[in-house]
């Protein structure tokens, strides 16, 4: 039988070896590429610690808040500052309240409200009138919250 020989051009005769030597040196990056991020450290894996740092903020918000609303409600009091301190307020309305505040030996009667603060008048400081009125209970509290006067 003779034998016959298959012509060998480029691309012509053999196109699976000619796609092969194209995308060669592609295969061969992508494989490099491979090992090396096989061989990089992996991070570390552990605990994070944003979840906790947001704890503490909402944590240290709600302090705040409580805090503000302990001192709008008149629960928490005030520091007094120099020779001026608030003995008693009476709400009046929303934005209107009586103010008796003490300064040096004088107790002041102030009307506060929304377009500002006026005197109402001057009296002496009285120490056993302060001295006489008991301690406010849970109740009085809880209806000076609730908008009750008690």
């Amino acid at each position: 039988m003779p034998r016959t020989t298959i012509a060998r051009a480029p691309g012509l005769a053999f196109p699976a070896l000619a796609l092969a030597r194209r995308i060669a040196p592609a295969v061969l990056l992508l494989a490099q590429a491979v090992a090396h991020a096989q061989a990089a450290p992996k991070p570390v894996e552990g605990p994070s610690f944003t979840p906790m740092v947001l704890a503490l903020v909402f944590v240290l918000g709600l302090m705040a808040a409580a805090v503000w609303i302990l001192r709008r409600a008149g629960l928490a009091p005030r520091t007094a500052t120099g020779h001026l301190k608030i003995v008693s307020q009476l709400a009046l309305g929303p934005r209107e309240r009586v103010v008796i505040v003490e300064a040096g030996d004088r107790w002041l009667l102030l009307g506060v409200g929304a377009g500002g603060i006026s005197r109402l008048g001057t009296m002496p400081r009285a120490e056993s009138a302060a001295a006489e009125a008991p301690p406010a209970s849970f109740g009085a509290l809880l209806g000076r919250l609730r908008g009750g006067s008690q």
